[in-house]
């Protein structure tokens, strides 16, 4: 068994909202093990906690949301990748904190991300916002997998109409070679539209992070007919436990080849691990 994990966020704990920190990452049991008593992240413990989990390799996610989430700058994801190579830092970009995209997005790339992350309800704008694009561009021409968060989300701030999947429909039909994965699948009202996609769209997929594993089939029951478009990640660390989701998942489908697919493969093409 070899799992990646998609979705691993980072970042001190005091960088994040207070209620970030309520309603997400103290879900999960592992914030005693990753943060020191002044709540900075540790980078060795961080990557042994994940690795604990089965995990082969991993994505790590910075955020620039400072008005919902708060500002995980992209130098914590590198500083988890200096210590366990296997887990892929990527980039973020918020067109309401970044000056100039293209030129912050060049900076995060050459210090090593290898994708891209857009969380528009957090950072209060559309996925289809015409500043981006320019960077989308480059995406697709150099085959870097962009995320977008497609789904509610409990932060105080955020605005549910900035994570409306039409914006996402504007993205996929303007570059239909660039990589997408709706991340969360549309989690709370747009399940339907995210499975729409995925089965319309060959450039499409969705990260299953922050769902209950045995809502899965009732969200999307076409997921083991489509299971090459779909990728594991647990929204770490506010995730009950990585294994036990991944477990769940195995339970529910029983099918080893979807699995294999779902837990690894996809992932490990999407993102390049082989290189």
């Amino acid at each position: 068994m070899k799992i990646i994990d998609v979705h691993i966020h980072v970042g001190h704990r005091f960088e994040w909202t207070d209620r970030a920190k309520e309603v997400w990452m103290d879900t999960g049991p592992y914030v005693p093990e990753i943060f020191d008593k002044n709540e900075r992240q540790l980078p060795q413990e961080y990557g042994d906690v994940i690795k604990r989990e089965g995990v082969f390799g991993g994505i790590l996610i910075p955020e620039y949301s400072p008005l919902t989430a708060g500002v995980m700058p992209f130098e914590r994801a590198l500083e988890i990748h200096k210590c366990h190579p296997e887990f892929i830092p990527i980039a973020n970009l918020n067109p309401n904190y970044h000056a100039d995209l293209m030129l912050e997005f060049e900076n995060q790339l050459k210090n090593g991300a290898k994708g891209l992350k857009i969380h528009s309800i957090h950072g209060l704008f559309y996925a289809n916002d015409r500043k981006l694009y320019p960077v989308y561009e480059k995406c697709q021409k150099e085959g870097l997998p962009v995320m977008f968060h497609a789904g509610t989300t409990l932060f105080k701030g955020a605005k549910m109409r900035y994570a409306d999947p039409y914006t996402f429909d504007d993205v996929i039909s303007d570059f239909p070679d660039m990589k997408i994965i709706l991340c969360h699948g549309g989690r709370g009202f747009w399940y339907q539209i995210a499975e729409f996609m995925v089965k319309s769209y060959k450039n499409v997929y969705i990260d299953i992070s922050g769902l209950p594993p045995k809502n899965l089939l009732g969200y999307f029951p076409s997921m083991r007919r489509f299971s090459h478009k779909y990728i594991f990640g647990s929204d770490f660390p506010g995730v009950p436990g990585i294994l036990k989701n991944y477990e769940a998942i195995g339970k529910l489908l029983q099918d080893n080849d979807a699995m294999d697919l779902i837990g690894f493969k996809n992932a490990y093409e999407l993102f390049g691990f082989w290189k």
